[in-house]
């Protein structure tokens, strides 16, 4: 069961969202993720996800209460330090007490090989994941908005600009009371992390891309809802949702959702069986990013930028 090459069963799909409206608002997209942990939080479990550090740098921690369970929310465009978790998330099981893990593909396959056996305690949730950004590209793009300025926090994914068609936005905020926003198409970060000019040579050949995967649950942006089940988007976020076993589709019973087709799940989702391509730029471009030298980064995007490219690699 944990090589994804011997996989071979068929997942369910849903469009999912909470009933929780400000929950769904503070989201990435339909709030499903929330649900989760709370039903974990509620038993006593614990929750583990990645979040951003005092410095903002992306890594993993636990969440035992709702107030570290804020710090989970929301996607994190790089790779998560995960120094220590996956003991922490064996040892726990093995007391006896329930825990939600959520992360990148690889990163539950790995937590799969190294527990080597399953936990009925366990409950794995990966995300529909296009590739992996160097976390050194994140920390150089940070100095670069930063322009000298403390940051206080930041929304890479802000629902102020609408979900619908694209239409979120990068927030950073910054201790000053000022703050930047760029829409999903004109962020340079976005673009840099598309078109594959920062991400993570090894995710070209990742192993955990595809429907059946070794996690309970999948969980994503539902990307062309508007034309799929127009009648579900209200410009708030709707989850897509995979149910890879039972123990995660019984997981799902406190959310609102639609049973759909996988055809319609990954229409104008393609990250769920796919990488981002190779950018036979990248070397070039992340020489640039490592000087912090962004100007002439984004100048290597231009000509690979056609209207639209942007929102539909997301």
């Amino acid at each position: 069961v944990l090589n994804p090459v011997a996989l071979t069963h068929t997942p369910t799909a849903w469009a999912a969202w909470t009933g929780d409206d400000d929950s769904r608002m503070a989201s990435t997209s339909g709030g499903v993720f929330p649900e989760l942990a709370r039903e974990i939080l509620g038993q006593g479990g614990a929750v583990f996800g990645a979040a951003y550090d005092e410095h903002f740098r992306v890594v993993h921690i636990c969440a035992e209460n709702e107030q570290a369970l804020d710090r989970l929310r929301g996607a994190k465009y790089a790779q998560s330090d995960l120094t220590g978790i996956f003991a922490e998330v064996k040892n726990r099981l093995d007391a006896g007490q329930k825990v939600l893990f959520s992360g990148t593909p690889c990163q539950v396959l790995g937590l799969k090989a190294f527990l080597r056996k399953e936990y009925d305690d366990l409950l794995t949730a990966d995300l529909v994941c296009l590739s992996v950004p160097s976390p050194l590209a994140w920390e150089k793009y940070l100095q670069y908005i930063s322009d000298g300025k403390k940051l206080s926090s930041v929304n890479l994914r802000c629902k102020d600009t609408g979900w619908s068609r694209y239409r979120y936005s990068n927030r950073f905020n910054f201790s000053d009371g000022s703050h930047r926003m760029d829409g999903s198409g004109e962020s340079l970060y976005m673009k840099l992390f598309v078109g594959g000019y920062i991400t993570r040579p090894s995710c070209e050949c990742c192993p955990a891309k595809g429907h059946a995967r070794v996690s309970d649950l999948t969980l994503g942006d539902f990307w062309g809802i508007w034309n799929s089940h127009p009648e579900l988007d209200d410009d708030r976020g709707v989850s897509l949702v995979l149910a890879q076993t039972e123990k995660g589709v019984a997981a799902l019973a406190r959310l609102e959702k639609q049973a759909v087709s996988l055809e319609e799940a990954t229409r104008e989702n393609p990250a769920v069986i796919r990488a981002a391509a190779p950018n036979p730029r990248r070397p070039e471009a992340m020489a640039l990013v490592r000087e912090g030298r962004f100007g002439e980064a984004q100048a290597l995007t231009v000509p690979a930028d056609p209207p639209g490219k942007i929102r539909r690699g997301l």
